[in-house]
C-alpha cells in the first residue's frame, strides 16, 4: 500500500477530469481548422508546431516556477488556464482556432512538470513506478471517455460549438482537485543556473536526448485523425481513431506501472522500438481504412504508455530532490522539440504524401530505440544503478 495513496489518487484523479474536457478540443482541433475552416496540410503542421513548441517552452518554465514558485500554485495556475479551449468552437477562422487552442495547450503542458513533480513528493521511489501509472492510466482514461462522447455526439449531429463548451465543467473541477492535494507547498529559494543544469547527470541528458527524438515519432495524433477521416468519409470515425489510441495507452499504462519491468529495458522495447511499428502501420496499411488505421493506433497507444510511465520514473530517479522540477520540465522539453519538429517536417511531407510523414516518424522513433540501447545502457550497471 502506498504510503499517500489519497494524495496519488487526488493528483491522477485531476488529470482524469482535465483529459475529460480538453480532449474533446484536442481531436476536433484537426478536423475544424483543415476540414471546416479549410487550411491546408501543411499550415496544419505549422500550427501544431506553435502548439508543442511553445508548449515545450512553456512546459520548461513550468517546471523552474514549481521549484521556484511553489509547486502546486503553478499547476493549479495551469490547469485553470487550459480551459480557454472550451471556446474553439466558435473559432470562424483558422488564425482564431490556433490562438484558442494554442494558449489552453500551452498552459496544460506549463502545468504537467509541476504536477509530475508534486508525484513525487507523495510517494517514494519504489511506488512510482506504481503512481506514474496509475496517474497516466486515469489521465488517459478521461480522455477515452472525452472521445466516447465526442464521437457520439458528432454521430447524432450535435452543434460543434456546444460540445466543446461542454468540457469547461470537468477541467473546473480538475483545478479544485489539484487544489487540494497536500504537496508542493513550498517554495525553493532562488532559480536553476546553468551549472545546476550541467550537474543533472550523463544518463538524464540521454533521456531527454532519446525523447527529444521520440518526440519526432510522438507526432500530433491530429495525423492519423486526418488520415482517418480522408480514407473514411466519417468525422466520428475519425474521433473513434484517437479513441482507440487512448483506451491503449490507458489499459498499458496501468499494466506497465503494476509490472516489474526494468525501466530503461519497458523505455526502449515497449516504447520506442513499439513506435516503430505504429508509425509503419499507418504508412502502409491506412489505404485499408479503420481495419489498417486502428491496430495501428492501438499499437502507438501502448508505446506512449511505456514512454509515460518508465520516462518520469527513470527522471525521477536521476534528478535531485530539490530540483525535480526541473527535471521534469527537462523530460517535458525534449519530448516537445522533437514533437515541435516532427509536425512542422510531417506537415510538410503529408502534403506530397501521406505514407512519407509516418516513415520519417518510424525512422526517428528508431533513432530513440539506439540511443537507450547503445549510448544509455553503456552508464547503467546492474539493477538500474549508475555508476
Amino acid at each position: 500500500m502506498m504510503r499517500n495513496l489519497n494524495e496519488v489518487l487526488k493528483i491522477s484523479f485531476s488529470a482524469f477530469f482535465a483529459d475529460l474536457g480538453y480532449q474533446a478540443a484536442v481531436v476536433m482541433f484537426p478536423l475544424i481548422f483543415v476540414f471546416y475552416l479549410g487550411a491546408p496540410m501543411w499550415l496544419y503542421g505549422v500550427a501544431e508546431a506553435i502548439n508543442y513548441g511553445l508548449g515545450s517552452l512553456m512546459a520548461f518554465l513550468g517546471g523552474l516556477a514549481g521549484d521556484r514558485f511553489g509547486r502546486r500554485r503553478m499547476a493549479v495556475l495551469g490547469n485553470a488556464i487550459i480551459i480557454s479551449v472550451s471556446l474553439l468552437g466558435f473559432a470562424r477562422y483558422w488564425w482564431q482556432a490556433l490562438l484558442i487552442f494554442m494558449v489552453g495547450w500551452w498552459f496544460r503542458n506549463f502545468r504537467t512538470p509541476p504536477r509530475r513533480a508534486m508525484m513525487t513528493e507523495v510517494t517514494d521511489p519504489g511506488e512510482r513506478n506504481e503512481a506514474f501509472g496509475i496517474l497516466h492510466a486515469l489521465d488517459i482514461a478521461g480522455a477515452a471517455l472525452s472521445i466516447t462522447y465526442t464521437a457520439i455526439l458528432l454521430f447524432v449531429k450535435f452543434p460543434v460549438e456546444y460540445l466543446l463548451l461542454i468540457s469547461a465543467a470537468p477541467l473546473v473541477v480538475s483545478t479544485l482537485l489539484i487544489a487540494l492535494v497536500n504537496a508542493g507547498h513550498h517554495a525553493n529559494a532562488g532559480s536553476a543556473s546553468f551549472m545546476e543544469l550541467r550537474g543533472l547527470g550523463r544518463a538524464l541528458w540521454l533521456i531527454v536526448v532519446s525523447t527529444f527524438f521520440f518526440g519526432f515519432s510522438q507526432y500530433s495524433f491530429g495525423f492519423p485523425v486526418i488520415t482517418t477521416a480522408e480514407f473514411t468519409h466519417e468525422d466520428y470515425l475519425a474521433v473513434v481513431t484517437y479513441g482507440v489510441f487512448l483506451a491503449a495507452s490507458a489499459v498499458f499504462g496501468y499494466v506497465f506501472g503494476k509490472s516489474r519491468v526494468n525501466e530503461y529495458t519497458g523505455l526502449s522495447y515497449l516504447g520506442y522500438l513499439l513506435g516503430v511499428f505504429a508509425s509503419l502501420g499507418f504508412a502502409l496499411l491506412s489505404p485499408m481504412g479503420v481495419t489498417g488505421i486502428y491496430p495501428s493506433a492501438f499499437l502507438l497507444g501502448v508505446a506512449v504508455a511505456a514512454t509515460e510511465t518508465f520516462e518520469p520514473t527513470i527522471v525521477s530517479k536521476l534528478a535531485p530532490e530539490e530540483r525535480m522540477g526541473m527535471g521534469m520540465g527537462l523530460l517535458s522539453f525534449g519530448r516537445s522539440i522533437g514533437i515541435f519538429l516532427a509536425n512542422t517536417i510531417m506537415g510538410l511531407l503529408y502534403q506530397l504524401h501521406y505514407s512519407y510523414a509516418y516513415y520519417f516518424a518510424a525512422a526517428s522513433s528508431f533513432t530513440a530505440f539506439l540511443i537507450v540501447r547503445l549510448l544509455l545502457m553503456r552508464v547503467v550497471v546492474g539493477g538500474g544503478q549508475l555508476r
